[in-house]
């Protein structure tokens, strides 16, 4: 029965091979757009499952108040953690803890020298997360503070092919120059949150920190425990409970411990997380998942909308069926059947396009994905088949088994809610098209608004290098002005979005004041670290006095008991109007951290600049500095030259990075709009995925329209024919099939209109600088799907029209 069933699917698809192409078309391209966002889904949901018992670790997370009575989480605690949970709490396994050191230097033997990320371990911590091990035997790492474990991509630009295991590499510094030997290399997968190329004993971070009290709070440092196996590692409020407490052990802080399952670090981190760099958002998948769901059912949609549309041409196949005496279940299960042959060879094909895209959608999506038999892959095949096909056949096979046998030999078609049901489709396809194209649109537009919106500052043509810490930087600048091209040079802080990896700085410090009246007022104030050419190389606009002291030597005797030199700071406009003081030149300002007091004079006033994304309103800064805190150089460089200035920068750079043992070795450079632009990588991540999906939407819908308009025009030809014998032009005729699609695009677009807006509104609350929802975006989506529509509804209704009416009337 079954093979039967099959053989009159397959009969039908060659029966009626246009219509059953624009039903498999519709479910290729929702199914494919659906397989490429579950691939995507899936990957982003399993994060960190490449951890045995990863369900068993959790991350501890440090939970405080600051003087301004906000509550603060910060990965960063202390590390004698690790020794009370292993002491004190016997429900955990196993702690360890990780500190981020930031960029190292290697040299191997052959005089190479490359840069990398560079962690501090202790004992455990291989244990706890193992990762695949490529050579070597990362346990080993502290029998000896001099270990190290490579990165297999840092141990391969190291040593190539060659074996790491037993080399020496050299790390070189002002006065020293330390030797590693390396005792094992790793691979860290790709759905790991933990990246590094360089994995260091944690003894060996305190040889070099003078007083260092592991009991402290250190940011870099943080810990994580494995729970004992029973009731799958569960951590049970009442052990959360006492273990929160543990800080104060050793510490008379007040903070308390929570903590983050580590398969929750990817998604659901909502704090500042300084040195994990591949966090992912639920939003965005909540709104992926969300586009895939109405993809493919526009797909089954238009899968139900043809077939029922259809039905009329079935009557007398359905009728002689039922006389011969076949059951409706007989029927539905046959009209099931043939839904799900279609949705079979639809999946089939859009499991090749896939597998075809998938290069592209992983360029797109910053992602590395790829097509292979398991569960995730088996289920969605499953789903596919069953659920869509399913789903789509559903109403056509209980809508086709209640013909009347009686009616069918007549001729005459069933009455009843048929055309409601087409008409409710085709609507719901356009809405479904109407309200992506206006979140494409918002998108688009808040993205060429916050690329092109004057942010107070200059930011083209100038070239932005990482220098790492580097005090003695006066003899490299005046080496690289020596080109013309080269304008201006400034060190600073990444001020294309300042601070907004950690909370402390992003929000400013407590800055206190007294005005004329002997009154003291404070106001939370960003401090951004930068030299005296920083105004000149940003073409920061000096509204008031002059810029502050950036002399070298001076810099080292602030606070000096015997010849103290003063510390100076230019504030900018937000931060004046906040002071409420006319004139605040010549005014002293304090900040009190661990009690030690600095006080600083103001000199000058900026106008105001956009130091952080525009997703954060303007905050009240103050310019000052800080050699010990400058790590990025500014490079202005004239337009025409912009190809010989960088190879001009990148040889003096090499040059200088053999003379200077604290030089970076690695020169990596980037242009200061490009650095801006990445601030948007999410929303241009979901610009490209809506595009994609508001293009297969538009597709599919006129897919179906294309169909809709092809049976109408059939059905009705001899209506058609009479129309013209009785003086009907073709353009008339043409003009009545154009209204009524129109009129269902209209219905479709007054629904849309509310809807699309508030989506629009609530995605643009995310940004404290917002571009307008102007009413012209209404009117273009409307525009682009009414045009569309029209077109498909022209080309095929004029042929009809426009035939002799004879040939449609020669059999009544």
């Amino acid at each position: 029965m079954i093979k039967h069933y099959i053989k009159v699917a397959l009969r039908l698809i060659k029966r009626s091979f246009l219509f059953s192409s624009i039903n498999m078309l519709g479910f290729v391209f929702g199914m494919t757009a659906a397989f490429l966002i579950y691939l995507w889904v899936v990957n982003e949901l399993t994060y960190d499952d490449c951890f045995p018992a990863a369900d068993r670790i959790y991350r501890t997370i440090e939970v405080s108040r600051d003087a301004s009575g906000e509550i603060r989480e910060s990965p960063g605690t202390a590390r004698s953690l690790v020794g009370v949970f292993k002491a004190d709490f016997p429900q955990v396994e196993d702690a360890t803890s990780i500190l981020y050191r930031g960029d190292m230097t290697l040299e191997a033997e052959a005089e190479k020298k490359i840069s990398g990320n560079a962690v501090h371990v202790d004992s455990t911590f291989f244990s706890i997360f193992p990762f695949q091990v490529v050579e070597g035997n990362p346990e080993h790492i502290n029998d000896n503070i001099d270990n190290i474990v490579l990165e297999e991509s840092m141990a391969r630009k190291l040593f190539g092919r060659a074996s790491a295991i037993g080399q020496k590499v050299t790390r070189s510094g002002a006065g020293f120059k330390d030797t590693y030997n390396i005792v094992a290399v790793v691979k860290i997968p790709a759905k790991s949150h933990i990246r590094f190329d360089v994995a260091l004993p944690m003894e060996g971070y305190g040889l070099y920190i003078m007083n260092l009290d592991w009991n402290k709070s250190q940011r870099e440092v943080q810990v994580y425990v494995k729970m004992k196996p029973g009731d799958d590692g569960k951590l049970y409020r009442g052990e959360q409970k006492t273990m929160s407490r543990a800080l104060r052990k050793f510490s008379d802080k007040r903070a308390l411990l929570r903590f983050q399952p580590v398969r929750d670090i990817h998604l659901r981190t909502t704090f500042p997380d300084t040195y994990i760099k591949n966090h992912g958002s639920v939003a965005t998948i909540y709104l992926f998942a969300v586009l895939a769901i109405l993809v493919i059912f526009m797909g089954a949609f238009n899968f139900m909308t043809l077939s029922t549309a259809r039905a009329s041409l079935r009557y007398k196949e359905i009728g002689v069926r039922k006389v011969t005496g076949a059951k409706r279940k007989t029927l539905v299960t046959q009209f099931l059947s043939e839904s799900l042959v279609q949705s079979f060879i639809s999946l089939v094909l859009a499991l090749a396009l896939t597998e075809l895209m998938l290069p592209l959608f992983n360029r797109a999506m910053g992602a590395d994905l790829t097509l292979s038999m398991n569960w995730n892959v088996i289920f969605y095949i499953l789903f596919g088949i069953l659920g869509v096909g399913c789903l789509a056949g559903s109403y056509p096979a209980f809508y086709l088994s209640s013909v009347n046998p009686l009616l069918a030999f007549k001729g005459g078609r069933k009455t009843g809610k048929k055309g409601g049901l087409i008409k409710s489709l085709v609507c719901i396809q356009f809405f479904i098209a109407l309200v992506l194209m206006l979140m494409t649109s918002i998108v688009l537009k808040q993205l060429h608004f916050m690329k092109n919106r004057d942010l107070g500052l200059d930011k083209e043509n100038i070239v932005s290098i990482y220098t790492s810490l580097w005090y003695d930087v006066a003899d490299f600048k005046q080496d690289l002005l020596r080109n013309p091209a080269i304008k201006s040079i400034s060190m600073g802080s990444p001020i294309e979005s300042f601070g907004e990896e950690n909370q402390e700085t992003k929000d400013g410090k407590s800055i206190t004041w007294t005005d004329m009246d002997g009154k003291t007022d404070s106001l939370k104030m960003v401090e951004i670290w930068a030299d005296g050419n920083f105004v000149e190389t940003f073409g920061l606009n000096l509204l008031k006095g002059e810029l502050m002291n950036s002399d070298f030597e001076d810099y080292w005797k602030q606070g000096d008991e015997i010849d103290p030199v003063e510390s100076t700071v230019v504030i900018n406009e937000t931060a004046w109007k906040a002071m409420k003081v006319a004139n605040p030149i010549g005014m002293e300002i304090s900040h009190e951290e661990s009690g030690w007091v600095s006080k600083y004079r103001i000199v000058g006033i900026v106008k105001d600049f956009n130091f952080q994304s525009l997703r954060e309103k303007m905050k009240p800064a103050f310019i000052y500095y800080s050699p010990e805190a400058l790590v990025f150089m500014y490079i202005k460089i004239a337009p025409e030259y912009k190809p010989e200035t960088l190879k001009y920068i990148q040889a003096k750079f090499e040059e200088w990075a053999v003379r200077d043992d604290l030089f970076v070795k690695e020169f990596n450079y980037q242009f200061f709009s490009d650095a801006l632009n990445k601030n948007y990588a999410k929303e241009q991540q979901q610009s490209r995925m809506l595009l994609f999906f508001t293009f297969i939407a538009i597709v599919i819908a006129m897919l179906g329209v294309f169909g809709l308009v092809t049976l109408s025009t059939e059905q009705r030809t001899k209506e058609i024919g009479v129309r013209k014998v009785n003086g009907a032009h073709s353009d008339r005729i043409v003009q009545m099939f154009c209204l009524e699609y129109l009129r269902w695009v209209g219905i479709a677009f007054v629904v849309a209109c509310p809807i699309g807006y508030y989506l629009m509104h609530r995605w643009l609350s995310e940004f404290a600088y917002q571009t307008a929802i102007s009413w012209w975006l209404f009117v273009l989506a409307g525009a682009v799907i009414a045009g569309i529509t029209l077109l498909t509804v022209l080309g095929q209704t004029w042929r009809k029209a426009s035939q002799n009416p004879v040939e449609s009337l020669r059999y009544e």
